[in-house]
Formats: structure tokens, C-alpha cells, sequence
């Protein structure tokens, strides 16, 4: 099962042996269990950029983002704004729970304090 290197920030690696590059992410990933992941990192406006990613190979599963795991106060609300789809998904305090996101997809978020 792939799980995410928390201590790596490097953007890319490159692999003389073999000759491929292979993306790191520069934002923090948050794994509580090997298939349902959470990457985040800071925008230029404080916000939070969140991705939820269901890696599992069937069904579908909720993904929750605890304020506390991307620096946020979780007795403070923000606004979560749902990227791909463009509009904001309404203000949730302490945390936010995703609509089932299908095997293999993706859900990508801009969370802001207010």
C-alpha cells in the first residue's frame, strides 16, 4: 500500500539509475489509513490547499480534514471551497467531512479562515 513520506519536501526526484522523474509534493500529507489520503499546504493568502484522494481500488468513502491537522484553531470557522467545482461548499467549524468520493478520485479544497 503506498503511504505519504512526511519528512520529504522536495518537489521532484530524478532518478539517474532508472531516468525517471517522479513529483513530490511541497505541502504536508496527513494518512490516517493507507488508501484515503489528505495533502495540504499554504496558499499566499493564508488559506489552506487541500486535496482528498480515495487510492482504494472499490467503493467509496467520506474523508475528513480536522482544522488542527492543516494549523488551523478548531474552535475557529472557515469557509471550504470546493475548487473543481467552483463554489463554495459553506462554512464548517473544527472540521470538514467530504461527500463520498468515489475508488481512484479526488476532491480538491481551498479552506479559509475567517
Amino acid at each position: 500500500a503506498f503511504s505519504c513520506n512526511k519528512q520529504d519536501n522536495q518537489a521532484w526526484i530524478w532518478n539517474s539509475v532508472d531516468g525517471t522523474i517522479q513529483s513530490k509534493h511541497n505541502g504536508a500529507c496527513l494518512t490516517w489509513k493507507a488508501e484515503l489520503e489528505i495533502w495540504a499546504g499554504p496558499l499566499s493568502d493564508g488559506s489552506q490547499a487541500v486535496v482528498l484522494l480515495n487510492r482504494g481500488n472499490f467503493g467509496s468513502e467520506t474523508i475528513t480534514v480536522k482544522w488542527s491537522d492543516i494549523g488551523f484553531p478548531v474552535d475557529h470557522s472557515a469557509v471550504v471551497r470546493d475548487l473543481w467545482a467552483r463554489k463554495d461548499l459553506g462554512t464548517f467549524t473544527g472540521s470538514y467531512t467530504s461527500p463520498k468520493i468515489d475508488h481512484h478520485a479526488v476532491m480538491m479544497l481551498k479552506i479559509t479562515l475567517m
